[in-house]
């Protein structure tokens, strides 16, 4: 067996601590917001949180307790203000049409970045008509400075 000469065993030492670190930040930068027992019986605006760090959203989950009768129909939005001066639609429309409790995804949309501050908002725009509850997850990934305009 050759010696290989210390110079390219520190290089590959070297790409793989980089892969290692690259991988490990990857992991790090994935944080979840949850709010639990939403009524999901009314149309609401319902907070879920704030961002801080820009992000990107990559999708989450509803855990609808019962069935909820009419269908529920909602999205994800991010708020730049209290007030929801400006709303960009974060996820699909959704619809949950689950005739008992149930797991239900909840799909990013191609153009789901996030300002850090910005306000995480659920908005349910067709109510259950049973008194159901749910809890909802979100998952998002920080990304690099998106400045002003994110």
């Amino acid at each position: 067996m050759a010696l290989q000469p210390i110079s390219e065993v520190r290089q590959r030492n070297h790409v793989s601590g980089n892969r290692t670190a690259r991988q490990a930040i990857e992991r790090a930068s994935t944080f979840v917001l949850t709010i639990q027992d939403v009524p999901l019986n009314a149309t609401a605006d319902l907070g879920v949180g704030t961002v801080l760090y820009d992000c990107e959203f990559l999708g989450g989950y509803c855990i609808v307790s019962a069935d909820e009768g009419t269908d529920i129909v909602g999205k994800i939005e991010s708020w730049d203000d209290a007030a929801g001066t400006a709303q960009v639609a974060l996820s699909a429309e959704f619809t949950f049409d689950a005739a008992a409790a149930s797991n239900e995804a909840i799909t990013a949309v191609a153009d789901n970045l996030v300002s850090a501050g910005y306000i995480i908002n659920l908005l349910i725009s067709t109510a259950a008509s049973n008194a159901v509850t749910g809890d909802v997850t979100l998952f998002f990934k920080t990304v690099d400075d998106l400045g002003e305009d994110g």
